[in-house]
């Protein structure tokens, strides 16, 4: 098959934005979680970036990441995770992804800053 210097273009362009996503996550390792994840949720919200680019960043977030998390991580990235769009084909049926996970520690999370209990 002959592929198009178009699509050939378009491709390199989805490589290049995912480095850009794997640069984000590098700076949320290294202390800037929240305005990272504030920006995601930004360009999900507005449809400003491609469905892909955010499950991808989702699930190196859940690669890179584990519990006890803060309140403010789950504020931000709790609504990233419940996204079906984002985050159902990281899903598994037994729940036994890292998403899932995820929602399932974020359960009791009152979401005023407190765990219920």
């Amino acid at each position: 098959a002959v592929v198009s210097t178009q699509s050939t273009g378009e491709l390199e362009q989805i490589e290049i934005r995912k480095m850009v996503i794997d640069r984000m996550v590098h700076l949320l390792c290294v202390g800037h979680a929240i305005p990272v994840i504030q920006y995601m949720r930004a360009c999900l919200d507005n449809e400003t970036a491609d469905k892909s680019l955010i499950r991808h960043f989702a699930a190196e977030v859940m690669e890179v990441t584990t519990s006890p998390y803060s309140n403010d991580f789950i504020e931000e990235f709790l609504p990233i995770a419940k996204n079906p769009d984002i985050t159902a084909s990281l899903r598994n049926i037994n729940e036994s992804d890292s998403i899932s996970q995820f929602i399932e520690y974020c359960k009791d999370w009152a979401g005023d800053g407190r765990k219920r209990g």
